[in-house]
């Protein structure tokens, strides 16, 4: 191994040889077929968005992020369609909800099965539209919006007050 000064006397800095990696054939890549892209594009263009889901009448999920439209996700308001009353009316319960239900120092992911499931059946129960969606999602991601932003106002609450109390 030889080594180079890079900063004498201090330190000292490795040289490697340039390799290269050894690239597979052309047989080993197109020796097996792996999709059939014609029967997936017949069997998907022929089903609503809506009818896709496992085998049942219930709205699935969105297969993207919650809250990045940017970066390819959805936003709730748009994907559910309900119009403002609605959406604001359902907004504001689920919200009362969470504040009944859940821990509001805890993110979505860190609350209890128990508090998760009891906020579950009293929205389904407030609101039966929640019924037509596969477990319920949009509830889910009300709530897991709701705490985020929660949690994360709280949290700069905090700092912003431990920040003030420095400067006295």
């Amino acid at each position: 191994m030889d080594y180079q000064l890079y900063f004498p006397p201090i330190t000292l800095r490795k040289v490697f040889r340039k390799e290269h990696s050894p690239s597979p054939s052309s047989s080993e890549i197109t020796a097996c077929k792996v999709f059939n892209f014609e029967s997936e594009h017949v069997i998907q263009s022929q089903l609503p968005v809506e009818k896709m889901e496992c085998g049942n009448d219930l709205i699935p999920p969105p297969c993207s992020l919650l809250s990045k439209p940017n970066s390819g996700g959805y936003a709730l308001q748009e994907v559910l369609a309900w119009g403002n009353d609605m959406n604001d009316s359902v907004q504001k319960g689920l919200h009362l909800m969470c504040e009944k239900k859940m821990d509001m120092n805890s993110p979505y992911h860190l609350q209890w099965p128990e508090s998760l499931l009891a906020f579950f059946e009293a929205a389904q129960e407030q609101f039966p539209i929640l019924t037509h969606y596969q477990d319920s999602w949009p509830a889910r991601d009300f709530a897991r919006m709701y705490l985020k932003n929660k949690v994360g106002s709280d949290k700069a609450k905090v700092k912003m007050r431990n920040k003030m109390t420095d400067n006295d």
